[in-house]
């Protein structure tokens, strides 16, 4: 429920827009006294053997900048057996479980308690574990687009197809985690040594010339099979991948998580799913018609936003190497190529203190020679974009 401060921003805009289209000359303001705090529950627990995060949050009025954390609540999930496990809070807000302590369980129940720091109680209906089935494969092909200014967008579209024999899962739902190599345009190797005297020119430790990025996916992913002959999805798209940013530019690798769902939870997720994609007219459902599956134990009448959930998780990886993988694609001009300073020592002075003043605004050194080449941070220090840390699961990089 993250867009909810953004969503009734653009139902307010799009109701006055109305307005004026009616002939009406009075804009229409939202009453900042009518609002009202509501909580919002966001979370998932599956039978994968890692943390389960519970997010708690208050809704704030349209002036703030963003949700409230509810903070310092006593948030357990608790199976069928009577079974309690108590998530710890981490930072503002979010609730997480340890993996050492408790990993749920295909076809087991469980629910949901939450008691606030003013000593509201909260609980969620009870939900089933799911199993999901594995997912078949995941596989890419190239796609061009208009972007909304009537430009080509180049890129790949990122597909799913998995299928349950029993034809009992139905009901699907997807995430994914993207990482991908950033590469500058102009690599860095040296740097000048200035606590030296008098200053060196040194090899650069550590390198900047590799780094890595990583994101999720925001959006609301689901599907049914429910009006098909077989249980099976087939050329899902979970992401498309545009050209624009460094993700196609050297090796990308996406991580698809498949959950299967219930009834109940895919028509939540696909009112949440229409109300966010809509345009906030005036006709659109609001967002606090989204109540899920929690509800005040004390007073069922407040409204609770969110859902909490529990379902298996299957998930597969694949790697895209542009180089094996992606021949004719096209990529934009590359904006770095015309952010570079030349500087010739001879020309301009005192060698030491000419450098040094470049080396304080720029700071990357591409080539030695005749004279040198200098390139901004954005375009010579993969830093500015990503992280150095390899992660796990990356294989050797030639």
């Amino acid at each position: 429920m993250k867009n909810m401060k953004g969503l009734s921003a653009r139902i307010v805009r799009s109701f006055g827009l109305g307005l004026l289209l009616l002939g009406c000359v009075e804009p229409f303001e939202a009453e900042v006294a009518d609002f009202q705090s509501v909580l919002v529950v966001e979370g998932n627990i599956s039978d994968a053997n890692e943390p389960y995060v519970i997010t708690l949050s208050r809704t704030a009025p349209l002036d703030a900048k963003g949700a409230t954390p509810e903070r310092n609540a006593i948030v357990r999930v608790i199976d069928g057996e009577g079974a309690s496990f108590t998530l710890t809070e981490f930072t503002p807000g979010k609730y997480l479980s340890n993996p050492l302590n408790f990993v749920g369980c295909a076809g087991k129940t469980y629910f949901l308690s939450v008691i606030t720091s003013s000593n509201q109680r909260y609980k969620s209906e009870i939900v089933t574990l799911k199993p999901s089935p594995p997912i078949d494969s995941i596989y890419f092909e190239r796609e061009i687009r208009l972007t909304d200014a009537g430009d080509s967008l180049d890129g790949v579209r990122i597909m799913v197809d998995a299928h349950d024999p029993l034809g009992t899962s139905v009901y699907y739902k997807y995430s994914w985690i993207e990482t991908y190599e950033i590469r500058p345009h102009y690599p860095s190797f040296y740097e000048w040594d200035f606590s030296v005297t008098p200053a060196a020119f040194v090899r650069r430790n550590p390198e900047i010339n590799l780094c890595f990025k990583t994101d999720s996916s925001r959006q609301v992913l689901i599907t049914s099979t429910a009006n098909l002959k077989a249980d099976r999805v087939s050329e899902f798209e979970v992401n498309y991948v545009s050209t624009v940013s460094f993700r196609l530019k050297s090796r990308y690798s996406i991580l698809v998580r498949q959950q299967t769902i219930s009834e109940k939870s895919f028509r939540y997720w696909s009112e949440v799913k229409k109300t966010s994609e809509s345009l906030g007219t005036l006709f659109d459902p609001q967002p606090y018609q989204l109540t899920g599956n929690v509800h005040n134990v004390d007073d069922p009448e407040e409204p609770v936003l969110g859902y909490f959930d529990a379902s298996s998780v299957a998930q597969k990886r694949i790697f895209i190497d542009r180089k094996k993988d992606l021949h004719g694609l096209t990529y934009p001009g590359e904006p770095c190529i015309s952010q570079l300073k030349t500087f010739s020592p001879r020309e301009e002075g005192d060698v030491f203190k000419d450098e040094f003043n470049l080396f304080i605004l720029w700071g990357y050194l591409i080539v030695d020679g005749e004279g040198a080449l200098w390139a901004p941070p954005e375009c010579a220090d993969c830093r500015v974009h990503g992280v150095l840390e390899r992660p796990s699961f990356w294989p050797d990089t030639p």
